[in-house]
């Protein structure tokens, strides 16, 4: 008798065990279920199975783009974190590096294990596409900041964050653009200078000063450069007058690394007017929809103090 009760308490157990085994086995797939919801979307590449809510996201790139929207990347390479340096507040130790741009090291993204990757580079897509769904996504192929980020608000699958975003942009550029034309006459020219002259380029503030802020280029600026699609091109201090307009935004290394300029600097007139605003490379090399907004606040309230100085 007692062995008939021994054999029934232990073929209970053995019942609820199975039960909690199946309960949690059952747990286990719908919360795999869940994760691997996803949707389809068209991109350069053809159509890309992505996740429904991408939440782990490598991006060897346009790092603003996503940050706009709410994402703080798991990956992004070298370059964007060290030279968008206005870009920094929105990331933290989360968003570790992988590698410089074009140099990116496929390990550390597989060890990131990503859910989605956004890559500017279609050579490295088969790579990448061994790791996580990967979507190509080029700023060339788009009409500007909005257009950019409609494009990833498909991609990430958030529309509504990318309107609202767009929505405030819009309104804080209408208030650097009345801080601009508050204190230069309306025909006012402008040259960005680095070690070339740079053009309507998302480097450098191209982006910001002549699609933004809608500043007028210096004519041959215009002629030479935005018109033939040039993003910048070399000219020398002999010829450097032909390209230099009423106002020049000098891109600078920062105080550890004086720009040295020749003689030749100091004979253009915006120069003798005091018309030249510096702007930190580092803070001007990106050009995605966060770097290009706060480069075209910095340069309506530099360009602003300029004017107060005058007076």
């Amino acid at each position: 008798m007692k062995k008939l009760l021994v054999s029934i308490i232990f073929l209970s157990l053995l019942l609820m065990l199975g039960a909690c085994s199946k309960t949690e086995e059952s747990r286990q797939e719908e919360s795999k279920g869940e994760s691997l919801e996803t949707r389809k979307i068209d991109t350069v590449m053809g159509e890309v199975e992505v996740p429904e809510n991408p939440e782990r996201v490598v991006v060897d790139w346009d790092l603003g783009h996503v940050v706009a929207l709410g994402i703080e990347p798991v990956g992004a390479s070298k370059t964007t974190l060290d030279y968008g340096l206005l870009l920094k507040q929105f990331v933290t130790d989360r968003t570790e590096e992988i590698g410089q741009d074009g140099q990116v090291s496929y390990e550390k993204v597989l060890e990131l294990n990503p859910d989605l990757i956004i890559t500017w580079d279609r050579e490295q897509v088969e790579e990448y596409k061994k790791i996580a769904p990967t979507v190509v996504f080029e700023t060339q192929n788009y009409d500007g900041i909005h257009d950019q980020l409609t494009a990833m608000g498909e991609i990430l699958n958030r529309q509504d964050e990318a309107e609202k975003w767009l929505t405030d942009f819009d309104e804080r550029i209408a208030k650097a653009k009345e801080k601009i034309e508050e204190v230069i006459p309306a025909d006012a020219t402008f040259t960005i200078k680095d070690a070339m002259v740079v053009g309507e380029t998302a480097e450098r503030g191209g982006l910001a000063a002549y699609q933004v802020l809608d500043l007028t280029p210096q004519e041959k600026v215009k002629s030479e450069l935005i018109d033939k699609e040039k993003n910048r091109a070399e000219v020398s201090w002999e010829t450097i007058s032909d390209f230099a307009g009423d106002y020049i935004f000098l891109i600078t290394q920062g105080e550890d690394a004086k720009t040295e300029l020749p003689s030749l600097w100091n004979s253009l007139d915006a120069v003798k007017k005091g018309h030249v605003v510096e702007l930190y490379v580092k803070e001007y090399f990106t050009g995605d929809p966060i770097s290009t907004l706060l480069q075209a606040e910095d340069m309506a309230e530099k360009i602003s103090a300029l004017a107060k100085e005058e007076k």
